[in-house]
C-alpha cells in the first residue's frame, strides 16, 4: 500500500481529463444562456475562485486525504457524517454521469441499442480501474489526457478558422455583471475537483506543489475559455443554447478536403476517455471515503458494492432523459458549489479556529 503513490502532476492530469467530460455538456450553452456573447469569458471570471479553492485545499490537506482531514478537524462523529455526505454525493454523481454518458452514446451513435448494455460496459471498466492501485488510474489518466489534448487542440484550431468574431465581440462594461453570473455553471463544473482531494494521501509530497496547482488552474480555465470562444464563434449564443453539445456539433462541420471529413467520429471516440477518467476519479474517491469510514480491506470488497449501487441508481433514479438533464442542471450545480467550495472552506476555517497545524 505504501508503494501506491502518485505525483501531483499525475493527479492534476487525471482531474483535467475528467473535467472535460462534463465540460462539453455544460459549456457553452449554459454560460451563453446567462451572458449571451460574453459567455465565453465565464471561465476567466471563475478563475479567481478556483485559485482560492486550490489554496484552501493545500492549506487544509497537508499530505492527507480530505476524508482523514475531516475526521481530524471535526472529530470522529461529525467528521464521519461529513465524509458520508460526500460519499452519497459522489455515488449520485457517479450514477448520473454514467447515465448521461450512456444516453450520449445512444443519441449520437447507437440509437437502437439497449441503455443497460452501455451502462454495464462503462461501469465494468470503472470497476476495473477502481480495483487497481491508484497509480494505475493516474497513469491511465496521463494517456487519456494526451489523447484528449491532441484531439481537442486540433478541433479548436480547425474550428477557429470558421469563427465569426462578430458572434462573441464586441463586449462592453455593462456585460460584466452577466459574465460574472455565468461563472456559476463553470464553478459547478469545477466542483468535481474536490473529489481529487480525497486521494491526497496518495500524492508524493513535492516542493512547489501549490504553485503547480495554481498553474494547472490557469491552464484549465484558459482551455475552457478557448472551447467556449470557438463554439460561440461558430454558432452564436442563440443557436448554442438550443444544442445539447455545441462542441460535437462544431466538429461535425470541420475537416480537410481530400484527407478526412468525419472528424466528429474520432472526437466522439476520444471523449470516451474523458468519460472514463471522470467515472474512475469519482469511483476511486468514493472508495477512499468508504475506507475512511469503515475498516474494509481489499479493493474489490469496496469497489464492487459502489459500482453496483451506481448501476442501480443510473437505471432507476432517473425515469427519463429530461428529468436527468434538469436534475443535473439544478441539483448538480448547487451540490457541487456546496460540496466543492463551501465545505472545504468551512473545514479550513474550523481548522484555523482550533489552531490545528
Amino acid at each position: 500500500m505504501d508503494q501506491d503513490r502518485v505525483s501531483l502532476r499525475q493527479l492534476l492530469t487525471l482531474t483535467f481529463a475528467a473535467l472535460l467530460s462534463p465540460a462539453i455538456r455544460i459549456l457553452p450553452g449554459r454560460t451563453a444562456e446567462i451572458a449571451g456573447e460574453g459567455g465565453w469569458l465565464a471561465a476567466v471570471a471563475a478563475l479567481p475562485v478556483l485559485l482560492g479553492l486550490c489554496w484552501v485545499l493545500f492549506a487544509l490537506l497537508k499530505g492527507k486525504g480530505l476524508g482523514q482531514t475531516a475526521l481530524e478537524v471535526l472529530g470522529p462523529v461529525l467528521g464521519r457524517v461529513v465524509v458520508a455526505l460526500y460519499l452519497l454525493w459522489g455515488l449520485f454523481l457517479l450514477a448520473a454521469n454514467a447515465r448521461l454518458v450512456a444516453l450520449r452514446f445512444l443519441t449520437v451513435s447507437y440509437r437502437n441499442a439497449p441503455l443497460p448494455l452501455f451502462l454495464a460496459a462503462l461501469l465494468a471498466i470503472t470497476f476495473w480501474l477502481t480495483i487497481k492501485p491508484v497509480r494505475v488510474l493516474a497513469r491511465a489518466g496521463e494517456v487519456f489526457y494526451l489523447a484528449l489534448a491532441i484531439g481537442l487542440g486540433l478541433s479548436l484550431a480547425m474550428g477557429a478558422f470558421q469563427m465569426d468574431p462578430g458572434r462573441i465581440l464586441p463586449l462592453w462594461g455593462e456585460d460584466l455583471p452577466a459574465i460574472g453570473a455565468a461563472a456559476l455553471p463553470v464553478l459547478g463544473l469545477l466542483g468535481y475537483v474536490v473529489f481529487a482531494a480525497f486521494l491526497g494521501d496518495r500524492v508524493i509530497p513535492w516542493p512547489g506543489g501549490r504553485k503547480k496547482a495554481m498553474g494547472w488552474a490557469v491552464g484549465l480555465c484558459l482551455t475552457l475559455t478557448a472551447l467556449q470562444a470557438v463554439c460561440l464563434g461558430n454558432f452564436g449564443p442563440g443557436l448554442s443554447i438550443r444544442m445539447n453539445t455545441p462542441f460535437f456539433m462544431m466538429v461535425k462541420g470541420i475537416g480537410i478536403a481530400g484527407t478526412f471529413q468525419r472528424v466528429e467520429s474520432v472526437i466522439l471516440a476520444l471523449w470516451v476517455l474523458a468519460d472514463l477518467a471522470l467515472l474512475g476519479l469519482l469511483a476511486a474517491a468514493c472508495a477512499a471515503m468508504v475506507r475512511t469510514l469503515l475498516p474494509v480491506q481489499g479493493r474489490k470488497r469496496v469497489a464492487l458494492p459502489l459500482v453496483l449501487l451506481a448501476l442501480a441508481g443510473a437505471l432507476w433514479l432517473f425515469p427519463d432523459a429530461f428529468f436527468l438533464t434538469r436534475t443535473m442542471e439544478r441539483a448538480a450545480l448547487a451540490g457541487n458549489l456546496v460540496m466543492g467550495f463551501v465545505l472545504p472552506l468551512a473545514l479550513l476555517a474550523i481548522k484555523k479556529l482550533r489552531r490545528m497545524e
